[in-house]
């Protein structure tokens, strides 16, 4: 009976022993799982942390770049408007010029028909107005005896000639064209030469 007990009483201690080490052994993986976790739960804090300063830097730089666009856009903005100002004074004084051009020859005709002793220092005018001209791209279309170039010559008389080697050509300027850096802005009323073949006094 007493070896019984005694048998019974060391397999007892024995599954007590077995289950105190699975209980260890338990709580030991149960410890090394959360010693883990908070090792992950440290590096992801670390990593979010991280992220939240690289963001604040990115804002950061992002508004300083919208600063500098805005800045930019301003200053584009404000060149633009200059470039209107100067291109609309640029068309006002070339007007004035063509303006000027047209009265200054319509004065030299009415002087070499009426008045000769002006005729000299009309021309000399025009030709100093022509060289200050070509210093900034304006060329005046005024000359006769040339070839008519419809893109410079507006034909608004045709007279009859002839003489075959003056067929389209500048008869007469009734008024000045104007050409201004290659682009012409007005063109020259002009009467052009049309050769007519005759036999006697028919044509």
């Amino acid at each position: 009976m007493g070896l019984f007990l005694f048998g019974n009483k060391g397999r007892r201690e024995e599954q007590e022993a077995q289950f105190r080490r699975r209980i260890e052994e338990q709580l030991s993986k149960l410890i090394e799982g959360k010693e883990e976790e908070q090792r992950l739960l440290d590096a992801l804090s670390g990593g979010v942390r991280q992220a939240g300063a690289d963001i604040r830097k990115h804002n950061m730089a992002l508004e300083d770049c919208l600063d500098v666009l805005e800045e930019q856009q301003e200053a584009e903005t404000q060149s633009r408007k200059k470039i209107k100002e100067l291109e609309e004074m640029e068309e006002k004084m070339l007007r004035l010029l063509e303006t000027y051009q047209e009265q200054v020859w319509n004065m030299s005709k009415y002087a070499a028909e009426h008045d000769p002793a002006w005729t000299a220092q009309l021309e000399l005018t025009q030709e100093v107005v022509k060289g200050a001209e070509s210093g900034c791209g304006i060329r005046s279309v005024d000359e006769s005896d040339v070839k008519v170039d419809y893109t410079l010559h507006e034909v608004i008389e045709i007279r009859d000639t002839e003489e075959k080697e003056k067929s389209q050509t500048v008869a007469e300027v009734f008024c000045p064209g104007c050409v201004y850096r290659g682009v012409t802005r007005k063109k020259a009323k002009i009467a052009a030469y049309r050769y007519i073949q005759t036999r006697g006094n028919t044509p």
